[in-house]
């Protein structure tokens, strides 16, 4: 059946809107005490969130209305331009955060060029998968170009150093091969790959943001309270504070000074805080209805390269949520990645807004069975 041309989702729509509004509201509550202290103006970030979704919002209606088929077409420069855009980094870089170079400055806008990687890998893979749908079952044409992305993208990555992006990156290609059929036997070989390089990360990394400690304050947070488990224990404490039903928006006691990423990495503690048990496990199912709407429309679809777009986009935004939040409940150990469409960020924000306008263009223009 063809659906008709110009209906859109809707229900990602709006869902997709309503995790950004909140996230508007959380970003300005989180921040105004920093930015009071720092800019000396309580609107600081929330007016820069206000630009980022600006953008944001006319990128998600240019790529709602692009033929996602170019996408296939331009794949491969795609994903060269991103690469390119994280080599780049690794040399110019100008904007250093514990220890690590992840960001590029053009004047004052402030890019990441990991996020942009992301989306480049997924174009890529889903190219690939498309034109080799039938044989991706075999070594040489599943398990070693796995590989090959997982090397390639994860490599550049880790380089920065930004070991958690390096793990959601190969943890989404990874599952991507899986779902196109690779051999279930290289799954294991995959998974104990992914498990090494992150062993590996851990110990050879000289960033202070990756490095084993990071580790040690996760399996005791208080044991070092006053230095690498500062964050996760007040984290802890914040989401504790919260209750079942929350503090209520903006009387957050611990975006004063005690979370100092209250606003970026650790805002899902803020929200815990201050909307409690309820209102933190209405953005998780937000993030799961979403996902399941984005998996519904790809398996549903005919075009094998618009099923995997989609597949790898949910698979994206499910990975990093979910790190996210299981970092602010200390279920992992803390890493450095945003809470889509909910933490303070330009490029995050951009491209996730971007990725959902390209599901909205598949999911009015394909042919489903």
């Amino acid at each position: 059946m063809r659906r008709k041309q110009g209906s859109i989702d809707y229900k990602i729509l709006i869902t997709t809107i309503i995790l950004i509004i909140i996230g508007s509201v959380m970003v300005f509550s989180a921040s105004w005490p920093y930015a009071t202290r720092i800019q000396n103006d309580p609107y600081h970030f929330v007016k820069k969130q206000i630009i980022f979704l600006i953008i944001g919002f006319v990128a998600m209606y240019i790529t709602s209305k692009i033929d996602y088929k170019i996408y296939k077409q331009y794949a491969v420069i795609l994903y060269i331009l991103t690469i390119c855009l994280s080599i780049i980094v690794l040399f110019t870089g100008d904007v250093e955060t514990y220890s690590a170079k992840r960001w590029i400055t053009i004047k004052s806008i402030t890019i990441m060029p990991s996020d942009f990687l992301k989306l480049g890998t997924i174009f890529a893979i889903s190219r690939y998968i498309s034109s080799n749908y039938k044989k991706i079952n075999t070594i040489a044409y599943g398990f070693v170009p796995m590989i090959l992305f997982a090397a390639i993208s994860g490599f550049l990555v880790y380089k920065q150093p930004d070991l958690s992006t390096t793990l959601v990156i190969l943890a989404l290609i990874v599952s991507m091969f899986i779902i196109a059929g690779i051999d279930m036997k290289y799954f294991t070989l995959a998974v104990l790959g992914i498990g090494a390089v992150g062993i590996i990360g851990i110990i050879g990394s000289k960033s202070i943001y990756s490095r084993s400690s990071r580790i040690e304050a996760w399996l005791d947070p208080l044991k070092d309270f006053s230095n690498t488990g500062w964050q996760l224990a007040q984290s802890l404490f914040a989401i504790s504070y919260g209750g079942f039903f929350g503090v209520g928006i903006g009387k957050s006691r611990h975006k004063f000074s005690y979370l100092s990423e209250a606003h970026n990495d650790f805002i899902f503690a803020i929200i815990c805080e201050e909307l409690g048990f309820i209102g933190a496990m209405i953005i998780i199912l937000l993030y799961i209805y979403l996902i399941y709407l984005g998996m519904k429309l790809a398996f549903s679809l005919k075009d094998v390269f618009a099923k995997f777009l989609v597949i790898g986009i949910m698979l994206l935004l499910g990975i990093q949520s979910f790190t996210n939040i299981a970092v602010a409940l200390g279920l992992i150990p803390p890493t450095g990645l945003t809470l889509p469409f909910i933490s303070y960020g330009g490029s995050s924000l951009i491209v996730y807004m971007t990725m959902i306008g390209i599901v909205l263009n598949v999911s009015r223009t394909v042919n489903r069975r």
